[in-house]
């Protein structure tokens, strides 16, 4: 019984396959771009860069409320990062919402004698609306700001200097992979440095930290004997 279920499981494994490779999915030209205010948060999003954004929204650009909308593994995110951002900025108030949007895919065959097939399907997005106005506090999402005490507040100064400490992701850092080694090869063939390198030869020092160690043991049995 086994085998014959793993053979029909394979069977429709390669059916499905093999349907898949007769179409392909049309690119949708109807949707929309994001407001300048609206961040979206997609599953590879860091939860570093949008709150950098977010702050730039907030101190650069004067915007008094910035949305985050993520769907899936997206969600815990855009926690994560409402959650930071109250703690940076004072009278930060937020709004959950949950929003579901029928969206349609359709797939066009290539090959001749196929319909072109739509597909319509559910999707959960969490927003959550970022906000300096006087929102309803009795929504039933609205979660009040921070004490002060408990907000470090972050100035435009503040973050310039983030980002310019950050610097660019490419090219290693000094000392890293890549980067600036304190002992390159071509100074130990040159001998331009007669300081021993990291990691050289420590076997005689093991030896005789483990001489050391066995005579010390060995005199504690000799006093519990006696």
């Amino acid at each position: 019984v086994r085998c014959v279920q793993e053979t029909e499981d394979t069977k429709q494994g390669q059916t499905k396959m093999s349907t898949q490779d007769k179409y392909r999915k049309v690119p949708n030209k109807q949707e929309q771009e994001p407001a300048e205010n609206e961040v979206r948060i997609s599953s590879q999003s860091r939860a570093a860069r949008i709150i950098s954004i977010v702050l730039g929204l907030f101190l650069q650009k004067n915007f008094k409320v910035v949305y985050l909308r993520g769907s899936g593994n997206a969600i815990s995110t855009a926690c994560t990062v409402a959650e930071v951002l109250r703690q940076r900025i004072k009278d930060l108030q937020q709004i959950n919402n949950i929003i579901t949007n029928d969206i349609s895919e359709q797939y066009e065959p290539k090959e001749e004698g196929l319909d072109t097939v739509t597909i319509t399907r559910s999707l959960t997005i969490l927003e959550i609306k970022l906000s300096l106005e006087n929102e309803d506090k009795n929504h039933i999402g609205y979660i009040a700001p921070l004490p002060a005490d408990q907000v470090r507040e972050v100035t435009l100064d503040d973050l310039e200097k983030g980002r310019e400490r950050r610097g660019p992701r490419r090219g290693g850092r000094p000392g890293g992979r890549g980067g600036n080694r304190r002992y390159d090869r071509g100074d130990r063939r040159s001998g331009d440095d007669d300081r021993r390198p990291r990691g050289g030869d420590r076997s005689g020092d093991r030896r005789r930290e483990g001489g050391e160690r066995r005579r010390r043991e060995g005199d504690r049995r000799k006093k519990r004997r006696w």
